[in-house]
């Protein structure tokens, strides 16, 4: 078997104890450690990581990369770790995610396969982990999407591509033209729609798995949802994705009936949204103590799809450079 040399990929941003146990699974990988390299992107840190990257490099059997950045962000820290990156394929992989020893050989196999595989990983909810509700809804949600692409429910397309676990061909990130830095939401989607021109083929392999070590505050689980309805739009409208803002749109009436009262009618009135996502919060937390966790997660789905359609319509109703041409 000839195998192809890859460059791991790792954005951190003040994480250094979880940055140290994400490299600890990775020089333990059943891929051979020569043909490895870690790229290391700290992000603005100010937690000690590079002195602890430091101390690492001279201990661990797989040639270790660190860049230190000033702060600008996931997309501008994957670009520097993909320029900064010496070998043929490239492997994104978060500093959250605790990789199995096979990992990497699974994501190889199917480069093998195929010379144009473009391949994901699942981020599976590790048994040992404590977080929020809300962060058990993503997880919940994103578990759901796995099981409709094992069962067949939609093929695997751009969309799904999540830079969380992933891996392709270096040169076809650079031809496609890196991450847009200005996309502080959907830049893993928008970067994967420009590869697809190239002719790649996309993959979803269960068995390369990562666990998900994953956690964030409520305020930026929000904030996320607000964002990925303003990037929604802007798919279509600054990347020319044709009939994307149609999409969403179809897809937001196929949602439960009760989601989609109460993100229209709290749309434009923001402190209604506040007060009622603080309530549906209260809501979840009440039907998961009492071991109603589905129950929970639909309230969160409401709270999640007020803040998207906000941001969405916010971003649908601005002026756009024809609208204000036309009004000139």
């Amino acid at each position: 078997m000839n195998m192809a040399t890859i460059s791991v990929v790792i954005p951190s941003h003040n994480r250094r104890e979880r940055l140290a146990r994400a490299l600890s699974h990775l020089y333990k990988q059943t891929y051979p450690t020569d043909l490895l390299e870690l790229v290391v992107v700290l992000d603005g840190c100010t937690d000690g990581s590079a002195h602890m990257l430091e101390e690492l490099q001279a201990t661990i059997p797989v040639k270790l990369k660190v860049i230190n950045q000033a702060q600008g962000g996931p997309a501008a820290a994957r670009n520097a770790g993909v320029r900064a990156a010496s070998n043929e394929y490239i492997l994104f992989i978060d500093d959250d995610v605790m990789a199995t020893p096979q990992l990497i050989m699974e994501h190889w196999l199917l480069h093998e396969n195929d010379p144009k595989a473009v391949v994901i990983g699942p981020m599976s909810t590790p048994k040992d982990h404590q977080r929020p509700i809300w962060v058990r809804w993503e997880e919940y949600i994103l578990e759901g999407q796995y099981q409709d692409l094992l069962n067949g429910k939609y093929e695997f397309t751009p969309r799904q591509f999540y830079t969380g676990n992933c891996s392709f061909k270096r040169s076809w990130m650079i031809e496609a033209g890196m991450f847009d830095e200005n996309f502080k939401r959907y830049e893993d989607v928008e970067l994967a729609y420009r590869m697809s021109n190239l002719g790649v083929n996309f993959y979803f392999n269960p068995k390369a798995i990562g666990y998900h070590y994953a956690h964030r505050s409520y305020s930026s689980w929000k904030t996320s949802h607000y964002l990925y309805g303003h990037y929604d739009v802007k798919m279509e409208r600054e990347k020319g994705l044709e009939e994307w803002i149609d999409l969403c749109e179809t897809e937001f009436r196929g949602r439960h009936w009760i989601t989609r009262f109460l993100a229209t009618r709290t749309l434009n009135h923001k402190t209604t949204q506040q007060l009622l996502s603080f309530i549906l919060l209260q809501v979840a937390q009440i039907a998961s103590f009492f071991g109603q966790e589905r129950r929970g997660y639909q309230a969160l789905s409401s709270i999640a799809n007020m803040l998207y359609w906000q941001g969405f319509n916010e971003e649908l109703n601005k002026p756009t450079s024809a609208n204000l041409k036309a009004s000139l």
